[in-house]
């Protein structure tokens, strides 16, 4: 008799990566709990399928023990919308630590955590929130998984309009200030699915980035108008643009919190021009593209590709390009 799969309690199912692992965790037969902070805010259509159960938060626990089949892992995916200084804190920290306590509880198998490559160098608000979660992690009983992925595919999609509409690409200093592996959604979360079937009881510390070699801006410029066969015309602006702004809004920003979190986000903006998503070699402070491991399949291009034809829905890309 086959054994049955590890019921799974996946936070952060209403994301850019959570919605993915959702649809591949169902396909492949688990059974998922869903947590959100609001049920009555998701349409009921996006999870309108078997062997998956939406709950509020406040509810979850309850909604575990009277389940059949007590959940044995649980996948945190949530993350800050916004970036702002308050809501990092709230979702990053306190939400996953309230998950961690819970899965210590009921003695889960394992918590396999999203975080995000730049913890390397924490200079952000959402970054410290994100470090210090892992931090309460990795002193924890509970073995666990943390997946640090380099950029996201829709990350790096956010000019496509532009560049239709015939204007420039925007680059940040000479467009090479920055490298990245891209990593598509799908292959995260095949990523996630084989951490969630290794048998092992190893606690680690995943980078992982998509099929090399590294790409810069105005590479991915350059791709994208000989896709869409336009003259190539690029823009250049100082990054450090991002910080006289933000120093300029420092004493409102005091009376502010929402001038402070506007400052966050050129903070945010500032480091995302000029910092690559790669690994960082301490030893030499570098990043270093050798050293950023690889995983899957699926490519930059041919994402661009699919969203230029329309095989690819090009939905709230707004929450996700950086630029």
């Amino acid at each position: 008799m086959k054994k049955p799969l590890p019921r799974i309690v996946l936070a952060g199912c209403t994301g850019y990566i959570g919605r993915e692992l959702v649809k591949l965790l169902l396909d492949s037969g688990y059974s998922i709990i869903c947590p959100v902070r609001n049920i009555e805010k998701i349409p009921p259509y996006i999870f309108n399928r078997q062997n998956i159960v939406i709950v509020n938060y406040q509810n979850l626990k309850e909604t575990i023990k009277k389940s059949n089949l007590v959940p044995t892992f649980l996948v945190s995916c949530i993350a800050s919308r916004s970036g702002g200084v308050k809501d990092s804190w709230n979702v990053e920290y306190n939400i996953n630590m309230k998950l961690l306590q819970l899965a210590s509880k009921l003695k889960f198998r394992r918590f396999i955590l999203l975080s995000a490559i730049c913890v390397q160098k924490p200079h952000l608000e959402f970054q410290k929130a994100k470090l210090a979660f892992e931090n309460e992690l990795q002193k924890s009983s509970i073995p666990h998984d943390v997946v640090r992925p380099t950029a996201f595919f829709k990350s790096l999609s956010g000019q496509i309009e532009r560049i239709k509409k015939g204007k420039s690409f925007l680059l940040f200093g000479n467009g090479e200030l920055t490298s990245c592996k891209p990593i598509s959604e799908r292959d995260l979360c095949r990523f996630i699915k084989r951490l969630i079937e290794e048998k092992k009881q190893k606690s680690n510390i995943h980078i992982i980035g998509g099929p090399g070699p590294c790409i810069t801006p105005i590479q991915q410029g350059k791709i994208l108008f000989g896709l869409l066969k336009k003259r190539e015309k690029f823009y250049r602006i100082n990054p450090k643009l991002f910080l006289l702004i933000s120093w300029l809004l420092y004493p409102l920003s005091k009376v502010s919190s929402r001038l402070n979190d506007y400052r966050e986000f050129l903070r945010i903006a500032y480091y995302y021009a000029t910092e690559s998503m790669l690994f960082w070699n301490s030893k030499v402070k570098k990043y270093d593209s050798n050293l950023t491991p690889e995983f899957g399949n699926d490519i930059l291009e041919d994402f661009y590709k699919d969203l230029i034809t329309n095989k690819t829905q090009y939905t709230e890309l707004k929450d996700q390009k950086l630029f």
